[in-house]
């Protein structure tokens, strides 16, 4: 189910694709089992966020989408339209989609890919900004996932297409933040002051705001990914910013805290 949230004069929508159970040795190889004790269990959650601010409608990242999914495919199936339905706004209504990183899991709605025809934008009135430092990346690799190849790489062909670097305003009120490591160009937008701040894959299970040097199977650069965290965490630590992380359980929204003496994560 779509969440919405106030912050400011702007609205936050936390829209769910799907969900894939957790395996943790997987995602997380180099942590023991023994460190998981006590720590939730629940899938990893798959979506997007949608911003409506300055009179845009902004939606941040689109999810697997219906074509592919993760290994034995999504608990059910791929809902981020549904959702978006829901909260009331048709695809010809989002001014802007921007991703915080090209993975394969963030970009699955972007076209529409019908027997036949040549791919189209799902969103048909929107810009799609794309951090340059992942673009350069994923077009030049020789290895891509075929999400990235279908659904990321034609952008530029159909002329919807725009790269951004860090401090690119999308808005007057949400800028892009550079958040290296996840991936080369992995970014997050702030709202306002930091009123909110979408996070992207800076973790991907609460435990990681206290374990910060747990690297995810997906980081390009683990060490790079550590440094970006442990700063960013530290920064928002009980500042009251409302943060959005893209795997989180639904819906991802809550505050970075200190309780008794370690990090923590406070859901909204």
């Amino acid at each position: 189910m779509a969440v919405r949230v106030s912050v400011g004069a702007a609205e936050i929508v936390a829209l769910r694709d799907g969900e894939h159970p957790l395996d943790r040795a997987w995602h997380f190889p180099g942590v023991p089992a023994q460190a998981w004790e006590g720590q939730d269990g629940r899938p990893l959650n798959f979506g997007g966020y949608l911003v409506e601010t300055d009179g845009k409608v902004v939606l941040v990242d689109t999810g697997w989408g219906p074509y592919l999914g993760p290994p034995g495919g999504l608990a059910r199936p791929a809902a981020l339209l549904e959702e978006l339905a829901e909260a009331g706004y048709t695809p010809a209504e989002v001014d802007l989609v921007v991703f915080t990183h090209l993975h394969p899991d963030h970009v699955g709605w972007n076209l529409v890919l019908d027997p036949g025809q040549d791919p189209r934008p799902r969103f048909p009135n929107a810009r799609y900004l794309v951090p340059r430092a992942d673009w350069e990346h994923y077009r030049d690799l020789e290895h891509k996932h075929p999400n990235i190849v279908q659904q990321a790489l034609p952008l530029e062909e159909l002329g919807v297409l725009r790269l951004i670097e860090d401090g690119h305003r999308v808005t007057p009120s949400l800028r892009a933040v550079a958040l290296p490591g996840h991936t080369p160009g992995h970014t997050g937008y702030a709202l306002g002051d930091r009123e909110a701040f979408l996070l992207g894959d800076l973790a991907h299970h609460p435990v990681v705001l206290r374990e910060t040097g747990w690297a995810q199977r997906f980081d390009f650069d683990p060490e790079q990914a550590v440094a970006t965290r442990e700063r960013t965490l530290a920064e928002l630590e009980d500042t009251g910013t409302l943060v959005a992380f893209g795997h989180f359980p639904h819906p991802g929204l809550g505050h970075v805290i200190r309780k008794e003496g370690r990090r923590a994560w406070l859901p909204w």
